[in-house]
């Protein structure tokens, strides 16, 4: 199982974009599934973030938290 160290969020967009590929997703369709526009998903792989996520990173850094990204 791969695994990367997340230290702000831009580093999840290609994760995101690279698994969907792997499984021969197309954005439209993930998109789908998970109830969200495609250019909200194109915004996660691009690794655009909103407010919230920026200032709950900006926390998690400030306090020496990391995290890892681990996918099957």
């Amino acid at each position: 199982m791969p695994a990367l160290q997340v230290r702000k969020f831009r580093d999840i967009g290609p994760v995101i974009k690279a698994v969907r590929e792997s499984r021969a997703l197309r954005q439209e369709d993930l998109a789908e599934q998970l109830a969200f526009s495609r250019e909200y998903l194109i915004d996660l792989e691009k690794g655009k973030s909103s407010l919230y996520i920026t200032r709950l990173f900006r926390t998690l850094n400030e306090l020496g938290i990391t995290g890892t990204l681990t996918y099957q």
